[in-house]
């Protein structure tokens, strides 16, 4: 849960601050895909990174790794939100995948049987 903290406050300071993950990316020497498992809380940026990454998100060090403290009361309740809205979004491609899987299969019979009929 830390890193998924750490990696939401990154992201919400990087979008307040209008930088994609690739600007902020080339300005601390990463690769985009790095900024982007911070901000998933799949990994951490490295310490050597930390005062530099802090600094263009105007923040500090401190900050940053005390984004699981109680000082960042309603970061649970952002997660929590951000969490249902992924799940909707999956739920929602599951959906649109399934409806599609059903018009091939309709669209398939129409065609076995156009190719049965007889001119």
């Amino acid at each position: 849960m830390f890193n998924e903290k750490v990696g939401a406050y990154i992201a919400i300071l990087r979008k307040a601050g209008k930088r994609t993950q690739q600007e902020l990316a080339e300005k601390l020497g990463v690769s985009h895909q790095a900024v982007s498992n911070w901000e998933r809380g799949e990994s951490m940026p490295d310490i050597s990174i930390l005062p530099k990454l802090a600094a263009l998100l105007g923040t500090t060090t401190d900050n940053i790794l005390s984004a699981d403290k109680d000082d960042f009361r309603g970061f649970d309740e952002i997660l929590e939100n951000v969490n249902i809205i992924k799940r909707k979004k999956n739920a929602k491609d599951a959906e649109i995948l399934e409806y599609l899987k059903n018009v091939a299969e309709k669209l398939g019979d129409v065609i076995v049987n156009y190719n049965k009929e007889d001119f």
